[in-house]
C-alpha cells in the first residue's frame, strides 16, 4: 500500500501548519495579486499589519483570482529536484521536501526564461 502525506508549510518561517492552523491568505497589491500560506501565528501578524492600511480603505469589492493550472502534486518530481538545486546553487534555503514556495518557483522561472 502506498501512502501520500502532503504539509502545507508556513511560507515565512517553513514552520509546518497543522490541519486547521493556519490559512491560505489571497491579496493584491499594485495590481498583482498573491497568496502565502501562513500559520495562525503570522496570520495574525499580517492582519494586524494590514489593520492600519485596511481600516482606512476602500473596498472594491470580490476580484477573481487569476486562473491557475490544476495538478495533483503541484509539480512532477523531475521539477522539483531542478528547482531545489537551482535553489541551493543559488544560495536560497528550501526544504529537502514538501511545498515550494510560489517565490521560489517565480525565481526559478524567471532565471530559466533568461
Amino acid at each position: 500500500m502506498k501512502k501520500t502525506t502532503v504539509q502545507l508549510l508556513d511560507d515565512l518561517n517553513g514552520a509546518v501548519i497543522e490541519n486547521g492552523d493556519g490559512a491560505t491568505v489571497s491579496f493584491a497589491f499594485e495590481g498583482d495579486s498573491y497568496e502565502i500560506d501562513l500559520s495562525a501565528e503570522n496570520l495574525a501578524a499580517f492582519r494586524a499589519a494590514m489593520k492600519p492600511y485596511t481600516n482606512v480603505s476602500r473596498r472594491v469589492g470580490y476580484v477573481p483570482a487569476k486562473p491557475r493550472v490544476a495538478s495533483s502534486a503541484g509539480s512532477d518530481r523531475a521539477e522539483l529536484q531542478a528547482i531545489r538545486a537551482w535553489a541551493a546553487t543559488n544560495g536560497i534555503q528550501v526544504s529537502d521536501r514538501g511545498r515550494i514556495s510560489g517565490t521560489v518557483r517565480e525565481a526559478f522561472a524567471n532565471a530559466q526564461a533568461k
